[in-house]
């Protein structure tokens, strides 16, 4: 292989710190065969590729990728150029002279010591972010070589494979949609030592065995094809099924004139296609008729193993016995434009559904001809015009009659459109309506694809112009309301159809049901369409297994210590209640701000959380990169869920530091008092608001300050090592059992819901209230630790209905968060206190008198040996009171602040106002009318001149200076020894004496740690 001497300087240090583009460039100029792959958040994809990607991250993002594979920095630097966020790819094989060995788990890793017989020699290697080592070596050029697998038998993912000729491999600095990194090891990168030959041993793994024939039941793997088949799988004699023709030739045929089957078959032989895939297209051949290419489908992937077989055998013998035809084109994400374009028109049943499928460009090696149904469909549409409106030749006519009954035809349109559906679609909020509109071109049968039109739009025929300019009205002042009148008359066959466009609970038929974006739990047939950042808020359908699911969603609990943990898994569980304690007027006024250094693993583990909720591991739904606008919307379609709102983080830019504060206050009053923001239309009239319905989890890089604001989270913060990485990655693998346990708490809360009389809510809430109140700790923050505590106990109570904890475990963990949560309240507590404008005032003030920014004289007279003062004379001082002059020392404090960047919250009379509330400023009380007035600045004379000044007490700045108070002693006490604790009751084992012999350290509101 040629070497570029530039790139053979870079270490693994260096490769690693750059961009996928700048590698893929340096990669290009070592001769590497490249190929630009699928960011692991799809970002920059087109939606084709969304919809059928089943390995983000891995998929090549172009067609034939085996062949177009190149180390041409052009092509290179113009595929990376148009998607620079892409992966990294690499060809392997014979064309590229380089394999890659895989070594996945503690089974791969022994695979590759007995391979080599020890240590593999020293060359090219990367870790994964799976956890995996993959080792590169070289290889003759133009010899075929065939994958090598070697799995696990006892499951799991953990193999030793063997990349050769049809595969690739993703290369570092590529990102894995776990939120990894491929890296070099160091010292191993091609820019640190040579590439090394592999030894014969590989070779002789990897060369084709020269059997081609595979019959079922043989075990033998089957030889691994480059990306064009170049051999024909033989015919297969199989007891049940008929003599087909060859599998291969049918593939081909597909691949010919299918894109997506050319994918999947490509797929198939670089990964092996996930279950679903498999199953797709395993049973679409095998109801066209074609098991044989089924089983050379299957045979690609070194996945395939006897079973595999069993399974396509079975759906050959279940024959026509399954109600279910070829799997059709929309399955596989193709819109109808697609179809069209691949089939020449859409086929339909009497359903409507489209009926067409690949298997049709198949029938015993020949293309199948397709029959249309579109025809059948403009005649029974025109069927339902009123007698006055007909079809005559190209032209949808007025039809009238003489007074000899003579009928005359007059063209009003060159097109027919009819009424599908009419949709009421809901966000919980308002109700649209929409109509379902498709039509044809009547002078060549052209079919207009169905659009979605606003019932207030559609008598305004405004909506036409999205068909294109080929549909036409005749001229003419009553043509355009004619051609309306005749289309609308169709409507009365059009289906019915209403959508949700939220998460949570709604009442269906005098039942409640939880939607979540793939319909409702437990009713059929109800459409939910959230907006497209909830898209992936799907739940699973049904708990197949209720224990094993929520036993894995308690493994979180041991992720990160439990000050962090429970909080967290305390609001998966109480967001699904909102909608009850709306009911019983307890609806939470709070959210979860989760703090901490980027590079903690916040965002990963908050994610992890909201998996209870769909897959969500990849994007967060909201973010302070979104508008004010589109926040608000998520948190108000997101009822009765959790949302993440992603990234609150210090920046340069005093513009998006504005920006973000705005949308991080909105957030926090729309869920701290549940409002939405005002508007008003053009007409003056309010517009709907929308207040958030769920709860939400910010995660930030820095906290926020405004003693309302601090009173409106609930803080968690995070530290570099919380997290344990190696469970994290395990809980990211069994992510999928989460909505699987969210799935069976939901079907638990329902019934509950469905009994109306149930009180266990209230009745915790309010004795968890009425015991953390007594802490004399800001009233907000006692009412979030008590909705916490709710959350946790209602999601630990399901856990011990279905046995995945144990009762005495679910008290322990109740008793622990409980003395976080009011930990955490009463420090939050404290730092309210601290940000209230008024103690900030004075702060500010003592700080300036101390720093000599700002000074006040004797209220003596001066005399000529006194020692002159720094700073800006801002008032004077006596034993008793400091007086000063309110605008001046107003103006100062908002100095100091405005050099910060920030202002003070509040005007100058509002601030003496609360002084006066709060006993720190003196007042006097005259008469007025008949009225008392208080003044909040009182008349002093200072050396002659009497004025209204601002009298502080002169205590109240000097204890700002005072000592630290001397620490006092340790104090231990029993558990239950501490004050405010309800009585005792003899029938709580907790209170017996003979329990009272454990002294526990407690923290400073009295409870033990």
């Amino acid at each position: 292989m040629a070497k570029d001497e530039e790139f053979f300087q870079l270490s693994s240090n260096d490769l690693n710190a750059m961009t996928t583009q700048e590698a893929a460039l340096a990669y290009a100029g070592a001769n590497l065969l490249l190929i630009p792959v699928c960011n692991p958040d799809h970002i920059g994809a087109s939606e084709l590729h969304k919809e059928s990607c089943n390995n983000p991250g891995k998929a090549p993002r172009i067609t034939q990728w085996s062949e177009k594979a190149t180390a041409d920095l052009e092509t290179v630097s113009r595929w990376f150029q148009k998607r620079p966020e892409s992966n990294v790819g690499m060809l392997t094989g014979s064309k590229a002279g380089i394999v890659g060995i895989d070594a996945d788990g503690d089974y791969g890793a022994s695979k590759v010591l007995g391979l080599f017989g020890g240590e593999p020699p020293l060359t090219w290697t990367f870790s994964t972010p799976g956890g995996g080592t993959r080792y590169l070596f070289g290889i003759p050029k133009g010899t075929a070589y065939q994958k090598y697998t070697d799995r696990n038998p006892n499951g799991g993912h953990e193999e030793l494979a063997i990349l050769a000729d049809g595969q690739m491999t993703v290369l570092p600095p590529s990102l894995h949609r776990n939120g990894g990194k491929y890296e070099w090891l160091p010292g191993r990168a091609p820019g640190d030592i040579p590439l090394t030959a592999a030894p014969q041993a590989i070779l002789n793994l990897l060369t084709p065995k020269p059997t081609a024939v595979k019959q079922i039941g043989n075990e033998d793997e089957p030889c691994e094809q480059p990306s064009v088949p170049q051999r024909k799988y033989e015919e297969m004699q199989m007891s049940s099924w008929q003599r087909v023709p060859s599998g291969d030739l049918v593939l081909n045929e597909l691949m010919k004139k299918c894109e997506i089957m050319y994918d999947f078959v490509q797929e198939q032989k670089s990964f092996g296609c996930d279950e679903d895939s498999w199953h797709k297209v395993t049973s679409m051949l095998v109801r066209a008729g074609h098991p044989a290419a089924a089983l050379a489908f299957s045979q690609i992937s070194g996945k395939h193993n006897p079973h595999s077989e069993q399974r396509i055998t079975q759906m050959a013998a279940e024959g026509d016995n399954k109600t279910y035809g070829p799997t059709c084109c929309r399955t596989f994400g193709c819109g109808e434009y697609q179809i069209t374009k691949c089939f020449g028109t859409v086929r339909t049943n009497d359903k409507g559904e489209i009926t067409n499928s690949p298997a049709l460009f198949v029938s015993l090696g020949r293309p199948k001809k397709v029959v249309s149904t579109f025809s059948a469909t403009i005649k029974a549409k025109t069927d339902l015009l009123p007698e006055r409106y007909s079809v005559n030749g190209s032209n949808l006519c007025l039809a009238l009659k003489d007074k000899d009954g003579e009928q005359s035809f007059i063209p009003q349109a060159n097109f027919f459109a009819w009424i599908n559906k009419d949709t009421m679609k809901d966000d919980g909020a308002e109700r649209q309506r929409f109509y379902e509109l498709e039509g044809c071109v009547l002078y060549n049968k052209k079919r207009l694809s169905p659009i979605l039109v606003p019932a207030n739009d559609f008598e305004s025929m405004k909506w036409l112009s999205m068909w294109g300019p080929e549909p036409n009205i005749q001229p003419g002042n009553k043509s355009r309301d004619t051609v309306r009148h005749a289309i609308q008359s169709t409507a009365s066959e059009a289906v019915l159809e209403r959508i949700y466009a939220h998460l949570g609970w709604v009442e269906i038929d005098g039942s409640w049901a939880y939607l979540h974006a793939g319909g409702a739990l437990g009713v059929p047939n109800i459409k939910v369409e959230p907006n497209e950042k909830l898209k992936n808020f799907v739940l699973s359908a049904k708990a197949a297994n209720a224990k094993k699911a929520m036993e894995a969603s308690l493994r979180l609990l041991d992720i990160a210590p439990h000050r962090i943990t429970l909080v967290l898994w305390a609001m998966v569980f109480l967001a699904p209640l909102c909608e009850w304690l709306r009911l019983v007027r307890l609806e939470p006024k709070f959210l979860v701000w989760f703090h901490g250094y980027t590079g903690s693993r916040k965002t990963t583990y908050a994610k992890l959380m909201t998996c209870h909720f769909g897959d969500l591991l990849e994007h967060p739904p909201a973010s302070f990169k979104d508008t004010a606008n589109t926040v608000e919307k998520c948190g108000f379609d997101a009822k009765d869920s959790l949302l993440l709102i992603d990234d609150y983080h210090p920046t340069d830019s005093p513009r998006e530091a504005k920006t973000m504060m705005q949308i991080a206050q909105q957030i926090l009053r729309g869920y701290g008092d549940r409002v939405g923001r005002g508007r008003m239309k053009q007409d003056t009239s309010l517009r709907q608001d929308y207040p958030p319905r769920g709860m939400a989890i910010v995660t930030a890089e820095d906290v926020l300050s405004g003693s309302s604001s601090v009173a409106r989270l609930f803080p968690v913060g995070i530290q570099p090592g919380d997290i344990d990485l190696e469970k994290l990655t395990v809980a990211q693998q069994q992510a999928s059992a989460l909505s699987e346990a969210m799935t069976g708490y939901l079907e638990w809360i329902g019934a509950a819901m469905d009994e109306r009389e149930d009180t266990r809510l209230t009745q915790i809430f309010f004795e968890r209230r009425n015991e953390a109140s007594r802490l004399n700790v800001h009233g907000r923050l006692t009412e979030a630790a008590s909705w916490l505590y709710l959350g946790l106990s209602f999601g630990l109570e399901y856990a011990v209905s279905i046995r995945a904890i144990e009762s005495e475990r679910k008290q322990q963990l109740l008793d622990e968060a409980w003395n976080i949560f009011l930990s955490t309240a009463n420090h939050q507590g404290q730092q309210v206190t601290e940000v209230k404008p008024t103690t900030r005032f004075i702060n500010i003030v003592a700080e300036l008198l101390a720093s000599q920014s700002i000074c006040t004289e004797e209220i003596k007279p001066k005399h000529h040996d006194d020692v002159p003062r720094k700073g800006t004379l801002v008032g004077w001082h006596d034993n008793d009171f400091f007086y000063f002059l309110p605008e001046v020392l107003y103006n100062n404090v908002s100095r100091f602040l405005s050099a910060e960047g920030t202002q003070f919250p509040i005007t100058s009379q509002t601030l003496w106002k609360q002084l006066a509330d709060e006993g720190i400023i003196k007042t006097e009380t005259s008469k007025e009318n008949g009225r008392d007035r208080r003044h909040l600045l009182v008349k002093k004379d200072v050396r002659g001149e009497r004025s209204r000044k601002l009298w502080v007490r002169a205590e109240i700045l000097q204890k700002r200076d005072a000592p630290e108070p001397e620490p006092q002693p340790e104090v231990k006490l029993n558990r239950w020894h501490v004050d405010n604790r309800p009585p005792r009751r003899e029938d709580d084992p907790r209170h017996r004496p003979e329990n009272y012999d454990d002294p526990l350290e407690l923290d400073d509101l009295g409870y033990a740690p």
